[in-house]
């Protein structure tokens, strides 16, 4: 435990149980007999989450729940505006699907992190982190390591037994942690701890099973003799008999008694004591804990034919499902970055667990083709067959059409509601909104300038300060501990200071646009909406960097042996000289074009076209009048975009959906000329929800 963790145990909180004089602790095992919960239950079996997997019903269930999240392929979507797509150059997409680290499979560490859930009601992650605030790697920890769980300065601590009796502090940033049912939402039931009384039943049947066939499958029994013997002489005729009787192997021998004694059997017979009848209630008590279909544990006893194939499809739905959703959850809550959790989601295919056999499979497709939401490709693809040439036709009965053309199959025309060009007016409206918002740019920068760099020397200042005062000891995991609270608080710092920015310079920009289309001004509420929607992503966005940054330099410098507190100043050096300044050029160019986009989105424009100013780069000359959909990219996370003139290629970490698409770009978006002229025509209409980009 650190200096500062000792300080500050009196205010700590525990999410375990509680005792009235102080933590109750997850591995005290004192504390928890005090208390009458240890593992010890009335058949006399001592149940452990260890001890409970001999059990050959409870290692099943715990191996069908694991291996069934763990053969699943778990996928990264992004939303689209129709539907969605494999986000295949999101950095979790291969994370989750096939590398969580360099050690193990996908498989191998969704089935261990179930598996914890399983026993134990928890599974813990450790999280390493890339310089961008991503998620690099996950790393599972044993659940029985893991000491005890505080609350101290409004942030989860996790306190770790790592190899060699060492204790670890986590923050709550570095621990994914997974959890099954429990009472506060903080910490997961663990079956095998509230049911170890059915548990225990189960195990004292297995042993007392194998007791009863190791000695000769018989029950225990007396031997009487006539007369009275010494001690020496009853252990000496004990031993006798049972090296003779005694074991399965010597079971059924002819036993010969002397000088009158006779053998009374006292034991009662294993159809008195129900013995199997209690071993096969105890596999169907563990199957109704872990809610598994008892046919999944080879007990068929009431499975037919009939009901094996929904008792299939109850697992998926009634077993499976709640942990699949619940996995997806804490993907998108402990995984995901704020910015990204609007555009991008993770789910589990369980289409192939809810097949149904061929004809019943088959009769689905043929409704769905014939009345239209499956495509011949789409049935092939279900059916993991390749693609057709022209399978991507739908077809529907023809007493099902579209109004629009049972008039044009009446006769009426329909072309008479479209819109006349004006070209002139148009491209003339849309040059002075492109000078307007580009003089509003240059309008802002200094205050961008000035906000941003009071920013950074916040930022400066408190964290070297504390360095220097930390450093003295060498208490760099203090100083880390420390960083994470400061940070949270900056987080308000930031958003206090550039929330008014966004919005005055949103504002501007938006009516700008407005004007552009000819549609009504965004409202008070939706520019404060946008406003701290996008301050909300900046603020997450720097604080990534700037943690990343700070922790990567003191990192090289303990590893180089240098000065970490001097390696600081050299990175806050830089800072200080060209952080705030490329804040300002970048922000000017992206904030305005994301509060045009919000405009676009609610005048209900859907094509969008970058616009590139005099002597651009080769990139952005290539980008000049290209179009997409206001939902769709530029340039896709991690795609090789190399235009003609460009000597490398730019390859974004991010999805481009508009400018900047680089350093110094200062391109802008606009509304394609169709829909502005659509608008127009449409006159002013009604608002819809405004978007951010």
């Amino acid at each position: 435990m650190t200096l500062l963790g000792e300080l500050l145990w009196p205010k700590r909180e525990a999410v375990t149980m509680e005792k009235r004089d102080g933590v109750l602790s997850l591995t005290d095992y004192s504390q928890w007999t005090e208390l009458g919960l240890t593992g010890a239950t009335d058949s006399g079996v001592s149940v452990s989450q260890e001890k409970a997997l001999r059990m050959s019903a409870v290692f099943a269930c715990v191996r069908i729940l694991a291996e069934t999240v763990a053969m699943l392929p778990l996928i990264v979507y992004e939303r689209l505006e129709r539907g969605k797509r494999r986000a295949i150059n999101h950095p979790l997409y291969t994370l989750l699907k096939d590398r969580p680290n360099e050690d193990m499979t996908s498989f191998e560490f969704r089935e261990t992190v179930q598996g914890h859930m399983a026993l134990w009601g928890n599974a813990y992650v450790h999280i390493e982190y890339d310089g961008g605030g991503q998620v690099r790697e996950l790393f599972p920890l044993p659940p029985d390591n893991m000491i005890q769980i505080i609350q101290l300065g409004g942030r989860w601590r996790y306190q770790y037994l790592l190899p060699g009796e060492e204790m670890k502090w986590f923050d709550e940033a570095e621990i994914w942690h997974l959890r099954s049912l429990g009472s506060d939402g903080r910490m997961g039931y663990s079956p095998i701890a509230l049911h170890r009384q059915a548990v225990g039943l189960g195990m004292a049947a297995e042993m007392f099973g194998a007791r009863f066939f190791g000695n000769d499958a018989r029950p225990g029994g007396v031997l009487e003799h006539p007369g009275s013997l010494s001690k020496q002489a009853q252990q000496n005729l004990l031993e006798s008999f049972e090296s003779r009787h005694g074991g399965l192997s010597r079971s059924h021998k002819v036993g010969i008694l002397e000088e009158g004694m006779k053998y009374h059997e006292i034991g009662m017979p294993l159809e008195d004591a129900q013995f199997i009848q209690t071993r096969r209630f105890q596999i169907q008590e563990i199957a109704r804990i872990y809610r598994i279909p008892p046919h999944m544990l080879a007990d068929l006893e009431r499975a037919t034919f009939s009901n094996i194939e929904h008792q299939s499809i109850e697992f998926v739905v009634q077993t499976m499902m709640p942990w699949f959703v619940r996995w997806e959850q804490a993907i998108d809550q402990r995984l995901m970055l704020d910015r990204d959790r609007r555009r991008y989601f993770a789910a589990f295919l369980v289409d192939g667990l809810l097949r149904g056999d061929t004809t019943s499979r088959y009769a689905a497709y043929s409704i769905g083709r014939q009345n239209g939401w499956l495509s011949a490709n789409d049935i092939r693809e279900l059916e993991n067959l390749n693609p057709i040439e022209g399978g991507d036709t739908y077809f529907m009965p023809l007493n099902l059409i579209p109004v629009r053309s049972a008039e044009a199959l009446a006769g009426r025309d329909v072309s008479a509601d479209t819109p006349g060009p004006e070209l002139r007016a148009e491209e003339d409206r849309a040059a002075r909104a492109v000078e307007g918002r580009r003089r509003l740019r240059g309008a802002y920068h200094k205050l961008f300038l000035e906000t941003a760099g009071r920013i950074v020397r916040r930022e400066v200042n408190d964290v070297l300060g504390k360095a220097k005062a930390l450093f003295v000891a060498r208490d760099i995991p203090d100083f880390n501990l420390w960083l994470d609270g400061f940070y949270d608080e900056h987080r308000q710092f930031i958003t206090r200071h550039m929330q008014p920015l966004f919005r005055s310079y949103g504002e501007a920009v938006a009516s700008e646009a407005a004007d552009e289309i000819g549609v009504d001004e965004l409202s008070g509420d939706e520019l404060d909406d946008l406003a701290q929607a996008y301050v909300d992503d900046f603020a997450a966005h720097h604080i990534g960097i700037s943690l990343a940054m700070v922790r990567n330099q003191l990192q090289a410098a303990v590893q180089q042996g240098l000065d970490p507190l001097q390696a600081l100043r050299e990175l806050f050096d830089e800072w200080e000289e060209s952080r705030p300044t490329d804040i300002a050029d970048i922000e000017t160019v992206r904030s305005g074009n994301a509060m045009a986009i919000g405009l676009y989105a609610a005048a209900g424009v859907t094509i969008l076209r970058w616009h590139s100013f005099g002597e651009s780069c080769p990139y952005c000359t290539r980008l000049h009048g290209r179009t997409v959909g206001i939902q769709q990219n530029f340039i896709g996370a991690g795609e090789d975009f190399q235009p003609e003139g460009a000597d490398t290629p730019l390859t974004p970490k991010n999805d481009i959906r508009h400018p900047p698409a680089h350093k110094g770009c200062d391109c802008m978006i606009q509304a394609e000329l169709g829909s502005r002229m659509q608008q127009r025509q449409n006159g002013r209409p009604a608002r819809e929800k405004a978007l951010t980009v």
